[in-house]
């Protein structure tokens, strides 16, 4: 899959999902990637599974471009972020 537009609001946590499933392994890593190209900073969270396949959102920290890897498992799932912070963005 490519970079996907999207766009985030002020004060608000919004969701993007790929909307696409992404069949994993034991011990597989999803990395998320993020670039804004309009607006300010955004702070992020990235969706991963723990060791018990539970859906965990893991911080990614706040900027205009950043990248996070986590943990995904065995598991089939839509990649999905939170982001909060007026922008328009690039993500992965």
């Amino acid at each position: 899959m490519g970079w996907k537009n999207a766009g985030s609001i002020p004060g608000k946590w919004s969701t993007l999902n790929d909307g696409c499933a992404h069949f994993g392994f034991k011990g597989m890593k999803m990395v998320y990637a993020w670039k804004v190209f309009k607006g300010s900073s955004i702070c992020v969270q990235a969706k991963g599974f723990n060791a018990k396949g539970k859906k965990t959102w893991y911080k990614a920290g706040c900027g205009k471009t950043g990248k996070i890897t986590v943990p995904w498992g065995n598991v089939a799932a839509n990649k999905e972020m939170k982001v909060k912070g007026a922008a328009l963005l690039r993500w992965s």
